[in-house]
């Protein structure tokens, strides 16, 4: 290997190549153990490749060739594991960030809304006609039963059923008109 790497040093790339082939499957193994990635797995080991031939001339001949290949996979690797997850972090922070303002507006819009629909309902109740109005604020609003509101106003729960279905016509057609 020392051969191989003093022709690499005195200006023969195509040297370099028989490291690629010799170490390119080792390198890609180390990297694949830690991303899914296919892909990710090629640019890595790319890079890797490519540091080492710009330091070739930092590696000590007497020290295996794979072992310092391998930690410069590991270094590429912290680098991508570093550079990913920050921008994770970052993607999630601005997502967080969008959805806790879109939830702002939601909220104010619908209290707006809210209190729009709640006043136009008030005054939609005000217009009934008195019998109708008790008999819908006893149902809805006091949660009166069909049969004890029968009972107080001394009608059936038939009358008090047609008088909500009634009420219920009526609010929904002045609602229509305020919309």
């Amino acid at each position: 290997m020392r051969e191989v790497v003093e022709r690499v040093l005195s200006g023969d790339p195509d040297a370099f190549s028989f490291i690629v082939r010799k170490y390119g499957l080792r390198v890609r193994v180390l990297l694949a153990a830690h991303i899914s990635d296919p892909d990710t797995v090629d640019d890595l080991a790319q890079e890797t490749f490519i540091a080492a031939y710009r330091s070739l001339g930092t590696h000590r001949h007497e020290s295996d060739m794979g072992a310092w290949l391998k930690g410069i996979a590991r270094n590429k690797l912290r680098m991508h594991f570093r550079e990913h997850y920050s921008e994770k972090r970052r993607l999630e922070f601005v997502r967080a960030q969008t959805v806790a303002e879109l939830t702002d507006d939601l909220d104010r819009a619908t209290a707006a809304d809210t209190e729009d629909t709640i006043e136009r309902l008030t005054e939609c109740m005000k217009r009934l006609p008195e019998r109708l109005r008790l008999v819908i604020e006893a149902r809805y609003y006091g949660r009166e039963r069909v049969s004890a509101l029968a009972e107080k106003l001394r009608t059936s729960a038939t009358a008090i059923s047609s008088l909500l279905y009634r009420g219920r016509a009526e609010l929904r057609g002045c609602m229509e008109k305020k919309g």
